[in-house]
């Protein structure tokens, strides 16, 4: 085991991660950074996760890790008890008697240059050419001529998802394509209808959003499932983490964070 004094400390992660990913890139609502435990804390090995859970706390103490990085922030938004009754708060309460702490990365991780959104573009295929509005989504082209199909194909290959939704009725070239990772309705699904893509690749959009999209004239969506366009943060995040630590920090991806949607076919 190494000593004390050569472990990485929480600090140290702290400040690489805020260099990388720089909170100004966050969205206003969001809960960003050390969210847990003590500042202090210095551990061989970290986990990474998209969501904090009592499953994910055991995988890390097993592990060795005494430090989390999350994707998905456990303390969000209108916390005003942490108790065993919610799956947050049993996370909570059992990282904290296990001494270990928490850090999220989440849409600054989402935004920033070469963060998550832009990880998604390079698996694709794509050049960026622009964002909907800021620094949140892009716009993109391809890298070399793709149809509707190949593009469905791509994502499915990408990202080891077996279905994909979408107002598509049948195969087309694709030159535009706008793309946000995670939830992409509300006004960013209305910027993206108006941004002159082919193609929107996003998740979580509502009924009266795919509504819109089915009625819309040279604009199709194409839904990535939430969990199933933000798991691959982990892989960039090892990437970037492995790269400024080397060998001084174990970094390990969780395998007891789970999509909490079941594919039916596998079970019925």
């Amino acid at each position: 085991m190494k000593g004390r004094e050569s472990m990485v400390s929480l600090k140290e992660i702290e400040a690489f991660l805020e260099e990388r990913f720089p909170p100004q890139y966050k969205e206003d609502y969001d809960n960003i950074g050390h969210l847990a435990g003590f500042s202090d804390i210095r551990t061989e090995n970290v986990l990474l996760c998209l969501d904090v859970t009592a499953d994910v706390v055991c995988e890390a103490a097993a592990r060795g890790a005494r430090i989390i990085i999350s994707h998905h922030p456990v303390i969000f938004s209108g916390v005003k008890s942490i108790t065993d009754e919610t799956p947050a708060g049993e996370a909570l309460l059992l990282s904290a008697k296990l001494g270990m702490g928490i850090y999220s990365a989440h849409t600054n991780a989402d935004s920033a240059p070469n963060g998550l959104t832009d990880f998604i573009v390079k698996k694709l295929g794509l050049k960026t050419v622009g964002t909907l509005t800021g620094s949140l989504g892009r716009i993109c082209v391809p890298n070399t001529k793709i149809s509707a199909s190949q593009l469905c194909s791509r994502i499915k290959k990408e990202f080891f998802v077996k279905h994909l939704y979408s107002t598509l009725k049948e195969d087309r070239p694709v030159e535009k394509i706008a793309v946000v990772n995670g939830g992409g309705g509300g006004d960013t699904a209305l910027l993206a209808a108006e941004c002159g893509a082919d193609i929107y690749i996003s998740g979580d959009l509502k009924h009266h959003e795919h509504m819109l999209f089915s009625s819309l004239q040279g604009i199709d969506f194409i839904e990535m499932r939430h969990y199933d366009s933000e798991f691959c943060i982990t892989q960039l995040l090892k990437e970037e983490l492995k790269s400024r630590f080397k060998d001084d920090l174990g970094v390990f991806i969780s395998e007891k964070n789970k999509n909490p949607l079941i594919d039916t076919d596998n079970i019925l």
